[in-house]
């Protein structure tokens, strides 16, 4: 799925995600799944050298399909223009990228 996100330079909430079933639209009940996001300035990196970040997802309700990923101070602090994807892998260690699009920081006026 392609979605874009734009965030304010220092803001450290969460970015929240809802794993769901494309075909019912319900939630996937991704209890003891991992999940990880990475942010590159390229659209299609040869490998993770470039990354601005990369953040391990943390379950926050596994049956409802509930994930997000904690940005730190040093996160928050990459003005630009980048993409990113999330990267999902289920209890049988089958990985898939379940999101993608523009990730695009943005400066604010209060520091």
């Amino acid at each position: 799925m392609t979605t874009n996100v734009l965030r304010k330079r220092g803001d450290t909430y969460p970015h929240k995600i809802e794993v769901v079933d494309k075909c019912t639209n319900e939630p996937i009940d991704v209890t003891g799944f991992s999940f990880a996001l990475a942010v590159d300035p390229s659209k299609t990196p040869t490998d993770d050298t470039n990354n601005i970040m990369k953040l391990i997802g943390s379950i926050s309700d596994g049956p409802n399909g509930r994930v997000q990923f904690p940005l730190t101070t040093t996160d928050a602090d990459n003005v630009g223009d980048y993409f990113y994807d999330i990267q999902m892998t289920d209890l049988a260690t089958k990985p898939r990228t379940i999101e993608s699009g523009a990730w695009k920081m943005t400066q604010d006026i209060t520091k």
